[in-house]
């Protein structure tokens, strides 16, 4: 009898300790949704001052943010946080305001943290230029 207890007992703080430190759900992002909207694989960005919405859909995750990184390689060390938000949201969105000065060709990278992990994805953005613009 005191082998069946001492097993029962062994096989319940198991059981606790697996329930404890079960591993939390990594984020999920869902669609990513852009203003103006992408054409093919880039986002384009009317001439003058304006701005890019970007909502985001993620399921199991508490911090989102955007970062500007210029296009090419190495440049993950260049980025600017455009947007950082916390809570318990399942749709996220960023506004990012641009002015006729600013010279966009750029990567945005979407992420989202939760308890989980991380999850990341990028948009591509340039700007589109009127037809008689000097390229």
């Amino acid at each position: 009898m005191t082998k069946l207890i001492t097993i029962f007992a062994l096989f319940l703080s198991l059981n606790i300790v697996g329930i404890v430190h079960a591993k939390e759900q990594p984020p999920l992002m869902g669609n990513i949704k852009t203003i103006p909207s992408p054409e093919g694989n880039w986002v384009y960005i009317p001439e003058g001052n304006g701005e890019m919405i970007i909502n985001v859909s993620t399921a199991y995750a508490n911090t989102f943010k955007v970062w500007r990184v210029p296009t090419g390689t190495q440049q993950w060390e260049n980025r600017t946080l455009i947007c950082e938000k916390r809570g318990n949201e399942d749709d996220w969105t960023c506004t990012w305001r641009y002015t006729k000065d600013d010279n966009i060709h750029d990567h945005f990278v979407v992420e989202v943290s939760g308890e989980g992990g991380s999850a990341t994805a990028s948009i591509n953005v340039t700007r589109k230029h009127a037809i008689d613009h000097p390229q």
